[in-house]
């Protein structure tokens, strides 16, 4: 996974992302990623013969979603199961099941008001578009000179 600017993973853990229906064989094992910016989870690409001979590492990006994107995100208990982590995408719903889903929920909410406050915060690294300018009178010629200068720039005498 490819990180951007000033991103990083927060959390990371092995889950596998259920299939609509809960079918066994639409089961996709793979890694859930939560980082500063987006919630993504990596599969196992293809398996094959060349694949095998090669232990070649290809993944395939089977969720890349922005966090401020997302509109639920929740925890699904079953009868008899585990609870499951259940993410509300814009677009879809991707059922995950992680160990501690609680925790994810929790982690998920954290970042994504830290990058709500973020982004409706001023930026304090940007310069600042007006200043105040003191001019001080010249007690000997009237005329002003700026605050910082020594001297007086029609006489020079001292401040």
């Amino acid at each position: 996974m490819l990180l951007g600017a000033r991103e990083t993973v927060v959390r990371s853990a092995y889950a596998v992302l259920e299939a609509p229906g809960g079918s066994a064989r639409r089961r996709r094992p793979g890694v859930l990623y939560l980082t500063t910016d987006r919630l993504v989870f990596e599969a196992p690409g293809s398996r094959g013969l060349v694949r095998d001979l090669v232990q070649g590492k290809d993944v395939e990006i089977v969720v890349d979603d922005p966090l401020l994107g997302l509109r639920n995100v929740s925890v699904r208990r079953g009868r008899w199961s585990r609870g499951r982590l259940v993410v509300d995408r814009g677009t879809a719903r991707s059922v995950f099941d992680v160990l501690e889903p609680e925790a994810w929920v929790l982690a998920i909410s954290d970042v994504r008001r830290a990058a709500e406050l973020a982004r409706d915060a001023p930026h304090l690294g940007m310069p600042e578009t007006g200043r105040t300018v003191v001019k001080l009178r010249c007690r000997y010629c009237g005329s002003l000179g700026e605050e910082r200068a020594l001297r007086c720039p029609s006489c020079g005498a001292s401040f």
